[in-house]
């Protein structure tokens, strides 16, 4: 029992809360867009909603900038990583649009899923969750 007890306060010493505040997380939809085609008038498209990329509006709540940060989101059952690259400094609210999930059916703006899994810092550590 002495080991199984090391075990587990020896994990919760090392659990860290993440670091990374997302703030939202919107698949977006593809705008249609009407055209006019000469001499046929206007081009008007058809056919299901889809699509155009997602945006994820999130804070590196941290101490110190970070350079890297993994996300890992799940939009109709498809699970993808998208990483975010610069230089993202602490309580600055950042806000990027991905071209991941683009040309997929638009079913509504909420993943089923958006968390952070990954934020390495540019003092070369890394947080992992």
């Amino acid at each position: 029992m002495g080991l199984l007890a090391w075990t587990a306060t020896s994990t919760a010493a090392f659990a860290q809360p993440a670091p990374i505040s997302i703030q939202t997380c919107t698949v977006l939809q593809a705008q249609r867009v009407r055209q006019f085609w000469y001499p046929f008038g206007p081009v008007i498209p058809t056919g299901a909603p889809y699509t155009d990329g997602i945006r994820i509006v999130y804070m590196n709540t941290a101490p110190k900038p970070a350079n890297r940060v993994a996300f890992v989101v799940n939009y109709r059952g498809d699970v993808q990583r998208i990483i975010d690259a610069g230089t993202f400094s602490p309580n600055v609210k950042i806000d990027h649009t991905f071209g991941n999930f683009s040309g997929d059916a638009y079913l509504g703006p909420r993943p089923n899923a958006c968390t952070a899994r990954a934020v390495r810092f540019v003092n070369g550590s890394v947080w992992r969750g």
